[in-house]
């Protein structure tokens, strides 16, 4: 028997647990065998040679989904926001990359997708990554969305695609049936949110 918590209990209970050796996987499966597998068969892996921090997502013991986060960085010429992009030259002229921290996975088990879980867990990921900022510099959050997750990074949680996608972006639904995991760099500058 399948028993389904409700959106609302799990939001107000859900507790983080970093990926470890003995984290129970088997029953987690999302709707990408892509982020299904590497949860499975790859975080762990690379979270030991410290290349990223895995996240479980998990409320009374049951894995509702899970992120992995590593540092990353964003060419200041893809920034859209002429006005931050002159800032920035202005102050740290000979930079040409500009420090951010990566989702570099983000994943709701399949069970609980489509109830709004998880753009509340990102908003509070987000919340919780600017507070890190004011103790590590970085200005921007960055993810690779798969084409079918554009809407859920774009629309409803404010991140920006590159200027150089636009053109591609007339398409994407087209792109999201006939390449859902196509790939788009997307970002948000957590300085827009702190003002």
């Amino acid at each position: 028997m399948v028993i389904f918590m409700e959106s609302e209990y799990i939001l107000n209970n859900y507790v983080l647990e970093k990926l470890v050796a003995k984290s129970e996987l088997n029953n987690f499966r999302c709707a990408s065998d892509d982020l299904t597998d590497f949860l499975k068969n790859d975080a762990l892996k690379q979270q030991e040679q410290n290349l990223n921090i895995t996240q479980l997502i998990t409320c009374d013991k049951e894995i509702i989904g899970y992120y992995s986060l590593l540092t990353d960085s964003i060419e200041l010429k893809n920034i859209r926001d002429t006005d931050s992009k002159n800032i920035i030259k202005e102050k740290l002229p000979k930079n040409k990359k500009l420090p951010a921290i990566k989702i570099g996975r983000f994943a709701i088990s399949e069970k609980y997708s489509s109830q709004g879980i998880g753009s509340q867990i990102l908003k509070n990921l987000i919340f919780n990554l600017i507070k890190i900022s004011e103790k590590i510099g970085f200005r921007y959050i960055i993810v690779d969305a798969y084409a079918k997750a554009y809407y859920f990074y774009v629309k409803k949680n404010n991140f920006v695609n590159l200027k150089k996608d636009d053109k591609k972006l007339e398409k994407i639904d087209k792109i999201i049936e006939t390449d859902p995991e196509y790939t788009f760099f997307l970002y948000m500058d957590i300085s827009k949110i702190k003002s």
